[in-house]
C-alpha cells in the first residue's frame, strides 16, 4: 500500500486542500494545470470527465454528508502501460466538509500499451468506459486491450459508470 493522495472539498465540492503525493502523481501522469496549486479553489466537477461519473461521484458525497459515516469503493485509474488498482475513501468533517483519500492498492503492467483518450467532441468510433471499473463496452464490457484501439493507436471514450459499478452505490 502507498501513502493516500488526499483532498477536502467544501460544501459546494471545491477543492480546499491537497497533501500527500498529489504533485507528484500529476507530474508522474502528465497531469498539465493540475499542481496542487492550480486546482484549489476550483470545484471537483472541473476534473471529472463525463456526467454519468459526475452522478456516481455526487452520489457518493451526497450519501457521506447525510448519514455522516465514511464510505469506500474501489475503482481503476490506469496509464497506458499500467493498470492501477485504487481505493477511495469519502470521510466526513466538521462544516461539511469531506475528506477524500485516495490509495493505489495494486499496480499489473499492462501487456501492451493502451492509450485512452476522452472524446468530448470527438466524431471517431466512440466506445462507453467506466469510470469506476475502467473497463470498455465492446459488446460486453470488457478490459481494454491493445486490439481496440483505431488507426491513431488509441481508444476513444466517453465515460460512464457500468451496470456492475452501478448495483455497487450504496442506498440512501
Amino acid at each position: 500500500m502507498t501513502t493516500p493522495t488526499t483532498y477536502v472539498l467544501d460544501e459546494r465540492n471545491r477543492i480546499c486542500s491537497v497533501s500527500g503525493i498529489w504533485d507528484e502523481f500529476a507530474d508522474e501522469n502528465g497531469g498539465q494545470k493540475l499542481s496542487s496549486s492550480d486546482v484549489c479553489g476550483r470545484t471537483i466537477w472541473d476534473f471529472v470527465a463525463g456526467d454519468a461519473t459526475r452522478m456516481w461521484l455526487d452520489a457518493i458525497f451526497q450519501l457521506t454528508r447525510l448519514r455522516e459515516t465514511s464510505l469506500e469503493r474501489s475503482y481503476r485509474c490506469d496509464s497506458p502501460d499500467v493498470k492501477r488498482f485504487m481505493r477511495m475513501r469519502v470521510v466526513p468533517e466538521q462544516g461539511r466538509l469531506l475528506r477524500i483519500e485516495h490509495e493505489i492498492l495494486a499496480t499489473e503492467p499492462r501487456p501492451a500499451p493502451v492509450s485512452i483518450q476522452y472524446a468530448a467532441n470527438a466524431l471517431d468510433e466512440i466506445r462507453r468506459r467506466c469510470s469506476i471499473c475502467g473497463r470498455i463496452h465492446n459488446g460486453s464490457w470488457l478490459e481494454p486491450q491493445a486490439e481496440h484501439v483505431d488507426a491513431s493507436n488509441r481508444i476513444m471514450v466517453i465515460y460512464t459508470v457500468c451496470e456492475d459499478c452501478k448495483r455497487l452505490l450504496p442506498r440512501p
